[in-house]
């Protein structure tokens, strides 16, 4: 972007605020202004309409009260095309969003550096998700509900799965192992059909406590084990 380019945006954005900008305004006349501001319709020097959030209101403020129009000018992206050069940043973003509709654009962006040690700035975060469809505000607008995920009938689906127990001997002394509790449940009625300590988590010990199940409940139609089981 030329210079006369940026002084441009820098005039349109103190036309913007100017109002809100005065030195005798209180704190409360001050971010009754800026509400006023977000919520009407601005020209901007491309010949586009426009509304600003109150949080880029207030951002503008901050900047002219610390360094004047220069302030106010355009810096240079440093994600520039970051997005684009990463497009799985987005979906992940997205995935990230729809995971937990409230977590905010900063928590993404810092989740995105920190598995992938790329810097992608909170602004973008923002505004790609919104283009998307997929800001707070229409995620709240449209709550949506999932139906539990459950077999219609007994012996549809069983589930299994191991959860870690005390030490064997106890207390821990040398030659002691961790006990293992497989169990199976019907995902139906919520039955136990069978549980077993185990010494070792191998498929061994799985095998044996489903043929146990089966001897005593029949054969479901399908069994879901998780991975660690």
């Amino acid at each position: 972007m030329d210079h006369n380019r940026q002084e441009e945006i820098a005039l349109h954005r103190w036309a913007v605020i100017a109002e809100a900008a005065g030195d005798r305004l209180t704190c409360g006349e001050r971010g009754a202004l800026a509400r006023q501001i977000a919520a009407r319709t601005h020209m901007h020097p491309d010949g586009s309409s426009r509304r600003y959030s109150r949080g880029t209101v207030d951002r503008w403020l901050r900047a002219w009260r610390a360094g004047g129009l220069e302030a106010l000018r355009p810096s240079s992206r440093a994600d520039t095309g970051v997005v684009r050069a990463h497009p799985e940043l987005f979906a992940e973003a997205s995935a990230l969003r729809l995971e937990l509709p409230g977590r905010p654009a900063a928590q993404i962006a810092s989740i995105l550096y920190h598995r992938h040690g790329i810097t992608v700035a909170e602004r973008t975060v923002r505004g790609q998700l919104r283009r998307a469809g997929l800001h707070r505000a229409a995620l709240a607008a449209e709550p949506k509900a999932y139906g539990r995920y459950e077999a219609a009938r007994p012996n549809e689906r069983w589930i299994t799965d191991v959860l870690v127990g005390p030490w064997v001997p106890y207390p821990k002394r040398e030659g002691s192992v961790r006990a293992r509790l497989f169990l199976i449940v019907d995902d139906h009625s919520r039955l136990l059909v069978d549980g077993r300590f185990f010494a070792h988590e191998n498929a061994r010990a799985c095998q044996d406590l489903l043929r146990r199940a089966i001897t005593r409940r029949g054969v479901p139609d399908v069994f879901y084990a998780v991975s660690s089981a």
